[in-house]
């Protein structure tokens, strides 16, 4: 089964690996956690591909089958494209070997490393000191970003979001009672709206009980932070029970509407919004294109919660970043699931702080422009 799972990873697409290269060329070298070791998983039991995507050794395989998407779009072009694919394990030994593999690493140009968290100083110091480019999907950490310029950081800073709300609702100052709503405990998230509604003199308000005082007045702008799923649903109950006492705005997180639990009187809130970090307009051409030629090559759905889209963006935007010279303005390319403003930290690579805003309108999602 590794043998055959391999396969799928590595020979659907025709790689080159060359001696030298030319400004037309680049080398990615793919640190994907595959798993290959793992031997206990019962195959014969996985029914759908949502079964399959929750196997540790398929988790990635989204990611993966969008960047080969991706690597399709340059096989007509002048351009030349050497991929290298290798299992990114907790073994931080194995990742030593993989990188210190000279005939290997020779000619990498870009490495894409959705690696766990305790590995990817280990890929990002061998990439600082090899001058190659490293981009980091998914980690939320501020640290993998310092001391690093040729490191990218895709997942935007918990601080864009208290940006967006501002920018967004509160042109107006004090147009609406910010209410900070969630749990006592003190997280990343929740230090970051009140570090910059206090920077800004934004004036707020918290509240740690499940049901809203109905003191507040009606015009409120409700940023909940609960995450607990028993909590989630009282307080979800609670706004709509509590419906007609308020004109508020409120905005939820985003693994809300990951619930079963939720109703439809929840998704008809009249002012319901949530952040996320990558979003699909299918009404988009693009994206129906896309979705018919993923669904032709492997006869399923391109969902974004399987990162197919992630993989597909990452592959594209990046190869075409490198032969554009690192310009952003000389891009023509526009991801399906993502949207970029580099920030770069001082002393540091660069970080993406363009987080986006969704309102739910009933069953449809609408980005807020």
């Amino acid at each position: 089964m590794k043998k055959k799972l391999f396969l799928i990873a590595t020979l659907l697409l025709p790689f080159f690996i060359g001696n030298s290269q030319t400004p037309q060329e680049v080398t990615m070298l793919y640190l994907l956690p595959f798993h290959l070791e793992e031997t206990n998983v019962s195959y014969s039991s996985l029914r759908s591909s949502a079964e399959i995507h929750q196997v540790r050794p398929f988790e990635m395989m989204g990611f993966w089958l969008g960047a080969k998407m991706a690597l399709q779009e340059y096989a007509e072009t002048d351009k030349k494209v050497n991929v290298i694919i290798r299992d990114a394990v907790r073994d931080e030994e194995a990742l030593h070997n993989i990188l210190n593999d000279t005939l290997l690493m020779k000619n990498v140009n870009m490495m894409i490393g959705p690696v766990y968290g305790s590995l990817f100083p280990v890929a990002s110091e061998y990439a600082k000191n090899h001058d190659i480019t490293i981009i980091n999907p998914f980690s939320t950490r501020y640290d993998f970003v310092e001391n690093n310029p040729n490191l990218y950081k895709l997942v935007p800073p918990f601080m864009s979001r208290p940006q967006a709300i501002e920018e967004h609702f509160l042109s107006v100052p004090q147009a609406y009672n910010v209410i900070l709503w969630g749990d006592s405990t003190t997280t990343i998230e929740l230090q970051a709206y009140k570090y910059y509604f206090n920077k800004y003199h934004i004036k707020y308000k918290e509240a740690h009980t499940l049901t809203l005082p109905l003191e507040f007045r009606k015009d409120n702008l409700i940023i909940a932070l609960f995450d607990r799923r028993e909590r989630v649903i009282h307080a979800v109950h609670s706004l709509i029970n509590q419906e007609e006492h308020y004109n508020k705005i409120i905005v939820v997180p985003e693994t809300w509407l990951l619930l079963s639990e939720l109703t439809e009187d929840f998704y008809n809130i009249p002012e319901l919004y949530f952040f996320t970090n990558c979003f699909v307009d299918e009404s988009r051409d693009a994206v129906k294109q896309f979705q018919a030629d993923y669904t032709f090559f492997y006869e399923a759905p391109a969902l974004l919660a399987d990162y197919v889209y992630q993989g597909y963006d990452i592959t594209r935007y990046f190869i075409d970043l490198y032969f554009a010279g690192f310009d952003t303005e000389n891009l023509q390319f526009q991801p399906l699931s993502y949207q970029f403003q580099w920030q770069r930290i001082e002393n540091g690579g660069l970080e993406n702080i363009k987080i986006r805003l969704i309102r739910v309108k009933g069953l449809d999602l609408e980005e807020v422009r």
